[in-house]
């Protein structure tokens, strides 16, 4: 069984705009934290905040 390395970060849902805790794992794959569907307002897609 292989470990994933994740750490955790913010992101911003490229949909509606809001700021969530994610965990950000190797290959810039991005889980928000809570919420397993990604975003509330349904975006599954994220950008990263430095």
């Amino acid at each position: 069984m292989a470990t994933t390395q994740r750490t955790r970060g913010a992101a911003r849902c490229t949909d509606c705009g809001r700021a969530m805790a994610v965990w950000l794992s190797t290959g810039d794959v991005v889980h928000p934290i809570g919420c397993t569907d990604g975003c509330p307002c349904g975006g599954t897609k994220f950008r990263v905040l430095a």
